[in-house]
């Protein structure tokens, strides 16, 4: 089978160029350079569609047993839509009056959207649509505990710190890496039914992995919730230094914190302050500060965010550990 890396749709800007597509016969010579130039060929792969090839002229205009013929695209004559290689846009997309302007979106882009939108609505966000309810696959059932056990809690805190909430949405994930002439071909001559055809096929062949995505989908609001509606959960203090932090751009702040009974004062660069986690270590805290900061708590203490009373920068406070535990 045939491979091409990708094609994109253009968009022919140049009614000279429109007038060769559409019924030139002989080969046409493209200017890309003060003495470059191209030379296209148009032949015919089926009634609707024509193939596109380049070579690369010598400096004088000429061909030699070194010239080399390259695919560069297609064209739809039906429908009068033009397909290029990247690498042919050089020379018809650029320069002082270009043939073409791109739409910048690839086929692969395009089909694979258009694919899994499909799917997306044969399976229309409900697991009862599924021909199975169970997952058998030995590997699939160590993906989805791991997932539950580990993953779920991560992916929840990194949603929670950027402002996200899981949609619970089923999302198809087709892809296709390279574009096989056999499929671009059948979705020239019948973009609908290709369409319809390869959604189908994916869908059948995938019931098991689109149920583990229903349960990680489970999992992960499960783990959300249970975050979000506790408030005396650590993250909250943890998320209020981290946002407190990010909004002020500050790159040194003074921390002080109450543990043990004492009470310290320190400055420190913020890089471990915009962690997810309740654990902040001392490698950022300022050298004299930090001694001060082992012999009152130990030498490999940490510290948390409960810990943390106050943080400003300058004499701007960022955060008060009184005002965020009424949060």
């Amino acid at each position: 089978m045939k491979l091409v890396k990708d094609v994109i749709l253009c968009t022919v800007v140049r009614d000279d160029f429109r007038w060769w597509l559409d019924g030139g016969n002989s080969p046409l010579t493209i200017q890309t350079g003060e003495k470059e130039s191209t030379l296209l060929l148009k032949l015919e792969k089926s009634p609707l569609v024509d193939y596109l090839y380049r070579m690369d002229l010598g400096r004088d205009g000429s061909i030699s047993w070194d010239s080399l013929l390259k695919f560069c695209g297609a064209y739809d004559t039906e429908h009068q839509s033009l397909y290029l290689m990247e690498d042919s846009l050089n020379c018809l997309a650029h320069g002082p009056a270009p043939f073409v302007v791109t739409t910048g979106q690839s086929m692969t882009e395009e089909l694979c959207g258009r694919i899994n939108r499909h799917v997306e609505k044969i399976i229309a966000n409900d697991r009862s649509n599924l021909s199975c309810q169970k997952i058998t696959d030995p590997c699939e059932v160590r993906n989805l505990q791991y997932y539950q056990e580990y993953k779920a809690r991560e992916e929840a805190i990194e949603m929670i710190f950027n402002g996200r909430t899981p949609d619970g949405q089923f999302h198809s994930t087709y892809t296709m890496e390279e574009l096989p002439e056999t499929t671009f071909m059948a979705w020239l001559q019948d973009p609908e039914n290709f369409i319809q055809t390869e959604a189908e096929v994916y869908s059948k062949r995938n019931q098991e992995k689109f149920l583990l995505q229903f349960l990680k989908n489970d999992a992960l609001w499960e783990e959300y919730q249970a975050i979000a509606q506790d408030p005396d959960n650590p993250l909250h203090r943890v998320k209020a230094i981290f946002d407190a932090i990010k909004t002020s751009g500050a790159k040194t702040v003074t921390v002080t914190v109450q543990k043990n009974g004492e009470e310290l004062s320190f400055r420190t660069g913020t890089t471990p302050l915009m962690g997810h986690h309740n654990s902040y270590n001392t490698s950022h805290i300022a050298a004299a500060d930090r001694r001060e900061f082992e012999r009152l708590f130990g030498r490999h203490a940490s510290y948390t965010a409960e810990d943390i009373t106050r943080i400003t920068y300058g004499k701007k406070a960022l955060y008060e550990a009184i005002v965020d535990a009424l949060m």
